[in-house]
């Protein structure tokens, strides 16, 4: 029976994002949301930032294409796709956050048009690791229209539909939420590993949990030593440290007597200075972290800090401590080797006038001195 799927790249962002739309603004106990800012006008899910080199998008296209679907479509804003358009890959950019459910049925009814009779319909947020084929025949033998997928704690907005049924009846309104049918379809319950990606903190959980091989997701590039990744065209002086387990991504540039330890990943693009501390934790694409700083229990996304220890984020706007590294190319794929027809390029930016911004003074635990 054919088969596709229909991937919608995180919820947009409803309000104010803390420490993202509010510079230099410190925020206490604050009510976290899943999005990171690429840049002001796009929030961006943790679904679709890279862990490893691919972001938790990326990995479900493959296993959708690895499970045998015919094609997979993909609605998400331009900042959170790295990757290729393809045969078998559809791409769709919304102008509006609302628009985003007219263009499902529209996937619907073109696969519905090719002859593709049950699709998967995925809003993503968490990072699931579900059996398919499983849930698929689940599905059928249950012969309900829409087959919501489920763990433990409830929903995961995952939806097996079949699609002339969910095109047509009234009581399979999209988005399928449960409490809106009148009969509540019988849910499949997955087993497998489930992150909800719920706080930056889960983020940080995901990422510890792969490298103590918790879930199925595994540091791409090669493993220099015993639990120690350095992908493509990434460059390590020969005094650094690097302590396992740990990542350094494409194109990353670790200075001398810098170190990095305790599962700390750091995505392609970064740039750790001299004589730096990365511990436990995580710098997102294009990432400068100055000399001499101390880096703990973190997410750093260019230029917003989030200590996670203390429930605070804040955005720096002193270059020699942290700072955004633009890429040489707006537009940059990521190869995913499960479906690839897509070409590798690692963007190389250029480091030599990074010197002048990576002299910071100090460390960087002391911009939250007299604040928390």
């Amino acid at each position: 029976m054919p088969f596709s799927a229909i991937l919608l790249g995180g919820k947009p962002a409803t309000g104010t994002v803390p420490g993202h739309s509010i510079r230099a603004r410190v925020n206490r106990n604050v009510d976290w949301r899943t999005d990171l800012c690429l840049n002001d006008d796009q929030p961006v899910s943790l679904a679709c930032v890279e862990i490893f080199g691919q972001s938790i998008l990326e990995r479900t296209v493959a296993a959708c294409m690895n499970a045998g679907m015919r094609s997979v479509s993909v609605i998400a804003v331009s900042a959170g796709i790295s990757f290729h358009e393809t045969k078998s890959v559809r791409i769709a950019i919304p102008k509006r956050s609302e628009d985003r459910w007219s263009i499902v049925r529209e996937m619907l009814q073109r696969d519905l048009q090719q002859g593709i009779d049950t699709a998967l319909i995925a809003e993503l947020g968490a990072y699931a690791e579900i059996d398919l084929p499983s849930a698929l025949r689940f599905h059928r033998a249950k012969g309900q229209p829409i087959t919501p997928i489920h763990d433990a704690q409830g929903s995961l907005s995952f939806w097996i539909v079949d699609v002339a049924r969910a095109l047509s009846a009234p009581d399979s309104a999209l988005p399928p939420e449960d409490d809106r049918i009148i009969n509540p379809p019988v849910p499949f319950v997955i087993t497998g590993y489930v992150n909800r990606l719920e706080h930056p903190r889960d983020f940080r959980r995901l990422v510890v949990d792969a490298f103590l091989g918790r879930c199925s997701i595994r540091p791409s590039g090669r493993e220099i030593k015993p639990g120690v990744w350095v992908d493509a065209g990434a460059r390590v002086h020969k005094t650094a440290r690097l302590v396992a387990p740990c990542y350094i991504g494409s194109n990353t540039r670790v200075r001398p007597a810098a170190v990095v330890t305790r599962c700390s990943n750091l995505e392609r693009n970064c740039n750790v200075g001299e004589g730096s501390l990365i511990s436990d934790a995580s710098l997102l694409p294009h990432t400068l972290v100055g000399r001499g700083l101390d880096v703990a229990a973190a997410l750093v996304d260019r230029v917003d800090f989030v200590a996670l220890d203390r429930n605070v984020t804040v955005r720096i706007q002193d270059p020699t401590l942290i700072s955004d590294i633009p890429p040489r190319k707006q537009y940059v794929p990521a190869y995913v080797p499960q479906y690839g027809d897509a070409e590798h390029r690692g963007a190389e930016p250029d480091f030599a006038h990074l010197d002048y911004l990576a002299r910071a003074k100090g460390r960087l635990l002391e911009v939250f001195k007299g604040e928390v």
